[in-house]
């Protein structure tokens, strides 16, 4: 049984106004199926970099198994599935091995790894990092092209193995294999046994205990302050009324005592300021979205499928959606889901068999799937006014983006930031609809339950495409799922 330390390990980014690490020390176990997990920015990726050696930090990494990382640089050119598996010198018949438990087993070995679906490079890529058993993986957000039968199968391939730490932000995902979670927050870090629920159960547990705590705290400095006041002014008053020297020197006196007793105070105060805890919670979002009203029917779906090339994406199906609904669209990567939203908000037009009734209204928000690259074009005047912008940034910082990092260029915002930016402009204004094309992919676990509420307490009108099960179980009120055409 082997570890993985950290001693004392700091690091900031070049520019950054505040380390992201400060003198962190943990101490894992290389047996450990651990889910590192965090808000966005917290420096998941990072911490990985670290242990990996390569971003220069103050203090030391020791570890005693080698690390390998997914995502790993992309195989190039004609490269075979069974060379990209056998690339770090791991014999043959264990490639085969992992590719039947990671459910490849009839994927043929000789074919270039190009020619994969990215859900099927995402496997073969995961099973590369088990092909030695020496090795100790480190798996940065493998579930970003996984749909959700992808996922739990993923989940149970991980759930067999040993030693590895997974970014995720897949509450569900993780749940199926992890057995300890490291939480990266503002300025320190938890470490629990079991799973992200247990560790959700414990953190609330923390946070309620410090909240409480943190009340008293107040409540003491309210008190003591008010009291240093009170005997201020009363020494202030004596002195202004003394008019000889005796109750001169009795006023001084009693402005000594009250110097004193201020400084004594004063230092109670800063001591009890020193005790107050930063705890790191999520606030309800401010935002315009609106209340689906009434119960007009806006999409009817009978026997419908939507064909391209002559070829229908998806077995017919029935579908009525009402004002005030939320739907979830469901089903396996590549069977059409995004082009039915594509169709019904005139996006795109497909033929369709079937019988189509679509009073989609006119006011509609929507987040794509391609959804960084716009954003991370934008410039200051491509966000509106003023109070545009303000509106998308306060968004933004509630779901986490600090103050700094709002103000970096939108060109250098990570993936996760730039999420949150798409998201808050579908917020920031009373939308009679809106559409989400997998609102999660890269959004940390506050920001998600941060959106969960939001849709439990205003239930908009709404269409989710998504593969986090635990998401669309809370928001939505009825689902949609595209089975694959049949062959003909």
């Amino acid at each position: 049984m082997g570890t993985i330390q950290t001693q004392n390990l700091s690091f900031t980014y070049p520019g950054a106004d505040h380390p992201l690490f400060d003198h962190l020390s943990v101490n894992l176990d290389d047996h450990w199926k651990l889910g590192l997990i965090g808000r966005n920015g917290r420096g998941k990726t990072t911490f990985l970099k670290l242990l990996l050696g390569q971003l220069e930090a103050h203090g030391a990494v020791h570890a005693s198994v080698p690390f390998t990382y997914f995502p790993s640089d992309q195989p190039q050119g004609h490269a075979t599935v069974m060379q990209v598996l056998t690339a770090t010198g791991a014999p043959e018949w264990r490639a085969s091995v992992e590719l039947a438990r990671i459910g490849l087993d009839t994927l043929d070995p000789q074919r270039p790894f190009t020619s994969l679906s990215g859900g099927e490079q995402t496997r073969v890529l995961l099973a590369r990092g088990f092909v030695n058993d020496r090795d100790f993986p480190l798996i940065d957000e493998p579930t970003n092209h996984l749909d959700i039968a992808g996922r739990q199968l993923v989940g149970r391939y991980l759930r067999q193995k040993r030693g590895f730490i997974c970014v995720s932000h897949d509450e569900s995902f993780l749940n199926s294999f992890v057995d300890h979670v490291m939480s990266l927050n503002r300025g320190s870090v938890d470490l629990v046994a079991g799973t992200v629920d247990a560790w959700k159960a414990d953190k609330a547990h923390r946070d309620h205990r410090a909240a409480a705590q943190n009340q008293q705290l107040q409540a003491d400095i309210h008190r003591l302050t008010t009291r240093t006041n009170v005997q201020r002014q009363w020494a202030e008053q004596r002195e202004a009324q003394s008019s000889d020297a005796a109750s001169r020197r009795s006023a001084a006196k009693l402005m000594r005592r009250a110097k004193a007793f201020e400084d004594r105070t004063q230092a109670a105060v800063t001591k009890r300021q020193g005790l107050l805890q930063d705890v790191d919670q999520s606030g309800e979002l401010t935002t315009s979205l609106q209340t689906g009203q009434g119960h007009r029917l806006l999409v009817s779906l009978r026997q419908v499928t939507i064909q391209r090339d002559h070829r229908p994406l998806f077995s017919p199906v029935d579908l009525d959606f009402h004002q005030g609904d939320r739907l979830a669209i469901l089903g396996a990567n590549g069977c059409g889901k995004t082009s039915l939203i594509q169709v019904l908000l005139g996006q795109i037009d497909l033929p369709h068999t079937g019988y189509l009734l679509n009073q989609l209204p006119a006011d509609v928000a929507v987040l794509a799937q391609d959804f960084s690259t716009p954003i991370r074009q934008l410039t200051p005047a491509d966000w509106g006014d003023a109070q545009e912008r303000t509106r998308v940034w306060n968004l933004m910082h509630q779901l986490g983006v600090s103050r700094e990092r709002l103000r970096a260029p939108a060109a250098q915002w990570s993936m996760g930031e730039a999420k949150k930016a798409a998201l808050a402009r579908t917020l920031s204004h009373p939308h009679a609809l809106v559409v989400w094309d997998e609102p999660t992919n890269y959004l940390d676990i506050a920001a998600r339950e941060q959106l969960i509420t939001l849709i439990q307490t205003v239930q908009p009108t709404l269409i989710i495409i998504d593969h986090d099960q635990h998401f669309l179980t809370a928001t939505c009120s009825q689902q949609l799922a595209l089975q694959p055409a049949a062959e003909h």
